[in-house]
């Protein structure tokens, strides 16, 4: 990736590199004006443990993003590697607005902000928005967290190389030494 080519083979070529590192998948939600909103990220980390706070980049037109700027809230859920389903659903552009957006997907309302929750995940963090800062064309939004949890004991979901993979188990890990 040296510079030659054009932007979309340099854009290519970026995410190429950039998907070796392996992430987690996690669904950001807040509640807009036709109900709740949410999208598929694995741009997420912790930043802060005093203060508690974490970071999510979103593309800077989503309408999650609205949402947040307009409540000062959302809510993020770390999804379980039996949620590849949600997981696409929520990255998908062409996925209905509002409560029809979670036709089928098990939530409540995240205690301390009202935002989703997917209750099938394995742990959620409720936030309070503290900036949404333009890097790209992505804003890097970074919340305090006011509540956080586990829901369920079960391996996250994980992202590599383009595809979902899973925690190898304990037995599975030494047998790749």
């Amino acid at each position: 990736m040296t510079g030659t080519g054009n932007g979309h083979e340099q854009e290519g070529a970026f995410r190429s590199v950039a998907g070796r590192f392996a992430t987690g998948v996690a669904v950001a939600t807040a509640v807009g004006p036709d109900g709740p909103v949410g999208m598929t990220v694995n741009s997420f980390t912790t930043v802060s443990l005093s203060p508690r706070m974490l970071l999510v980049c979103l593309r800077r037109d989503c309408r999650l993003l609205g949402a947040v700027r307009r409540t000062g809230r959302f809510a993020v859920t770390v999804l379980a590697d039996d949620q590849r389903a949600e997981a696409a659903w929520f990255a998908s552009r062409g996925r209905p607005s509002g409560a029809d957006g979670f036709t089928g997907v098990t939530y409540d309302a995240e205690r301390a902000t009202g935002c989703p929750r997917l209750t099938d995940g394995v742990a959620y963090f409720g936030c309070e928005a503290v900036s949404a800062d333009p890097a790209g064309d992505h804003a890097v939004l970074i919340g305090a967290v006011r509540s956080a949890g586990l829901l369920r004991p079960t391996p996250p979901l994980l992202f590599v190389d383009g595809h979902y993979a899973r925690v190898a188990a304990p037995a599975e890990a030494q047998v790749a030494r």
